[in-house]
């Protein structure tokens, strides 16, 4: 379970960098984030793919929420452990053995 929560630790943390360096307007550009590595949090920031997640390529929008007491878009917890099962669950491999 560790794992998981330093992954989505890590991608939080890289997403919101992402943010900041775009002035927050993730609505406005096509940039999606690619986990290149999820087990060592390696990833990178492509710009005019479809996202597809069987090449593990995630909308930045789709990884954001609006924050209520700001409007600024932010990372999105809830919605960067939903991407953690394309990674860590039993059936993403057939050579994960780390219980969910």
């Amino acid at each position: 379970m560790d794992e998981v929560k330093d992954f989505v630790d890590a991608l939080a943390a890289y997403v919101g960098a992402v943010l900041e360096a775009g002035d927050g307007m993730a609505d406005y550009n096509v940039e999606a984030v690619c986990v290149v590595d999820a087990r060592n949090h390696l990833f990178r920031t492509v710009s005019g793919l479809y996202p597809d997640e069987a090449e593990a390529v995630y909308p930045l929008r789709g990884l954001c929420r609006v924050d209520e007491e700001t409007l600024e878009l932010v990372p999105d917890r809830q919605r960067m452990a939903a991407v953690t099962r394309d990674f860590f669950s039993p059936v993403a491999s057939p050579f994960n053995t780390y219980p969910l």
